[in-house]
């Protein structure tokens, strides 16, 4: 069974798809987090800067992909990112989440991210969560969830998250951080976040994610008994 969780950044889609794992048993795909891995590498092991992340040679992002160094691990609700070593705890660098959004408006990347992310969930029931995911990667999905909230809201959850790594960010910077990534997310000519036709839409505004997981698994329910 695949069921995807699409939305705006900030909006609860990793805690949701990792609660919807754990208690299914599925693995957890978080689409995001090859992106950030990604972008990691090109900057840090290619040398790419704010402007040739915009065109990376896609014979770097296909090696990268092709790499034993790059690895994809999700266990018991947590996922890592490793290229040789760990390198999950550098992907929520306010840079590296800029190259990310910068980098996943290639069209020749989107592929080849597209088939590796294919390739990691071949026969595993999964739970897979992005922006394109119901729309693009797996429009064949058994389930599609959208799940949103409203900027201000997303933009203190990016506030919070930041203060927790030890950054700074005024709510009036963090929520144009988020203006500027749903504007990213939603106007680029590739794969532009949608909602999903069929998937069911999840207001986290004023919603805990224990509400969401009540929800979501009554639909998920609902499915499997037609």
């Amino acid at each position: 069974m695949i069921i995807t969780i699409d939305g705006p950044s900030g909006s609860g889609k990793t805690t949701l798809a990792i609660k919807i794992a754990k208690h299914l048993n599925f693995f957890c795909l978080n689409s995001g987090y090859l992106y950030r891995g990604l972008a990691y590498v090109l900057k840090t092991v290619y040398g790419y800067n704010a402007q040739t992340i915009q065109h990376p040679d896609i014979n770097h992002v296909v090696a990268i992909f092709h790499s034993d160094q790059f690895r994809y691990v999700y266990e018991s609700g947590i996922v890592k990112i490793y290229w040789g070593v760990e390198i999950t705890m550098f992907l929520k660098d306010p840079e590296i989440s800029k190259f990310a959004a910068t980098v996943g408006q290639d069209s020749a990347t989107r592929l080849v991210l597209r088939q590796y992310e294919k390739f990691l969930v071949v026969g595993k029931d999964c739970v897979i969560e992005g922006r394109a995911c119901g729309s693009v990667i797996y429009p064949e999905a058994d389930i599609k969830f959208y799940i949103t909230a409203t900027q201000e809201i997303r933009a203190l959850r990016l506030q919070q998250d930041q203060l927790k790594r030890g950054k700074t960010l005024s709510l009036i910077e963090a929520l144009g951080q988020i203006k500027t990534r749903d504007d990213m997310d939603m106007g680029r000519l590739i794969e532009p976040l949608v909602c999903p036709e069929g998937a069911t839409i999840l207001d986290s505004t004023a919603a805990t994610t224990d509400d969401l997981l009540k929800i979501a698994l009554d639909v998920i329910r609902q499915s499997l008994h037609r």
